[in-house]
């Protein structure tokens, strides 16, 4: 008896896997792979949400609390997303993947479709070329009010201009890295990246609480302004 022939489904999976293995086999000595560890990491919930929170703190522009108000709700909506997913599908990672290297503090972490640093970084890439305008008003205020940040931001503005291209450039070498350091195949990097763009204007358009962060903004600063002698 004749097997079936292969579905369209398993033969593009077919391919994906025989090129993910072409392009990690290829590149991945070719590249210090401390270098591609530190993406993984910069792109870490793990790291990413702290590092978002304490900006919001630490860059007192009411301004920019549209931008953090959906970065940090949608880096929730990602985790949360990419998880489901995950355990809906469960595909392996690929078999070269090193887990010793590898931290997985939940059991979704074992399986590799969608890659959730790619949709992260997308995300926030284009979270920020979204805001880009809110974070030029941001610029100004910054410059207005003096001090070491509104010394960097300059006078000519292409301080934002260089964000958004650096954080653009970091998003897509990150998800890159995914597939070179053998994480993921490249399908689940591309479907990742594809996610987080629509995270990305999902949490533009939607996830705000705007008043809420303005509001413990204006308490932090009448705290400060009490205990100034």
């Amino acid at each position: 008896m004749a097997e079936p022939s292969p579905t369209l489904l398993q033969k593009a999976l077919t391919v994906d896997t025989k090129f993910s293995q072409y392009l990690h086999s290829k590149f991945h000595t070719r590249l210090p792979i401390l270098s591609l560890l530190i993406l993984e990491i910069s792109a870490d919930f793990r790291f990413s949400f702290p590092i978002s929170l304490s900006l919001l703190f630490a860059l007192p522009l009411p301004s920019l609390l549209p931008f953090f108000s959906s970065l940090l709700l949608g880096l929730l909506l990602d985790i949360a997303t990419v998880g489901l997913v995950k355990i809906l599908l469960r595909r392996p990672r690929p078999p070269y993947n090193h887990l010793s290297s590898m931290s997985t503090p939940v059991s979704a972490d074992h399986f590799s479709f969608p890659s959730g640093h790619s949709s992260r970084v997308s995300f926030v890439a284009a979270l920020v070329f979204l805001y880009k305008e809110v974070m030029e008003v941001a610029a100004v205020e910054a410059r207005e009010k003096g001090g070491v940040f509104g010394s960097w931001v300059g006078e000519d503005g292409k301080l934002v201009d260089v964000v958004v291209v650096g954080v653009c450039v970091w998003a897509v070498v990150t998800a890159v890295s995914r597939v070179l350091l053998g994480r993921h195949y490249f399908f689940d990097v591309f479907a990742g990246f594809c996610l987080g763009v629509i995270e990305g204007v999902f949490a533009f358009r939607v996830l705000r609480f705007d008043d809420i962060l303005r509001f413990c903004s204006v308490q932090r600063s009448m705290k400060f302004k009490q205990r100034e002698p």
